[in-house]
């Protein structure tokens, strides 16, 4: 068996943990949720577990994962013939800086 460290086996019992998590939380709170998470990997990759190539590596693919997630969720809610405009105001924002 081998091992999968971006979507490892205790996730994957019963439900997928990820799906249970997004099936409490409005669309609204998933996609701010899956951005987070992708922009959690993104951001820190090559800075924690040892700083090694392949822990880079391995932040970079979680990060994939969780884009890869939100666009899949993103597309089912377009297929539902749901807009984007009705997330946007409060959940995609530019970077700043906080006050």
């Amino acid at each position: 068996m081998s091992k999968d460290p971006i979507n490892p086996i205790h996730y994957q019992k019963g439900i997928n943990t990820i799906d249970a998590i997004l099936s409490q939380m409005t669309e609204e709170e998933n996609i701010g949720y899956l951005r987070g998470s992708a922009l959690k990997y993104l951001c820190r990759f090559g800075t924690k577990n040892g700083q090694t190539l392949d822990k880079a590596v391995e932040d970079l693919q979680k990060s994939k994962w969780f884009q890869d997630k939100l666009i899949n969720y993103l597309t089912m809610l377009k297929e539902q013939g749901k807009t984007f405009q009705a997330y946007t105001s409060s959940n995609v924002k530019p970077f700043k800086k906080k006050k």
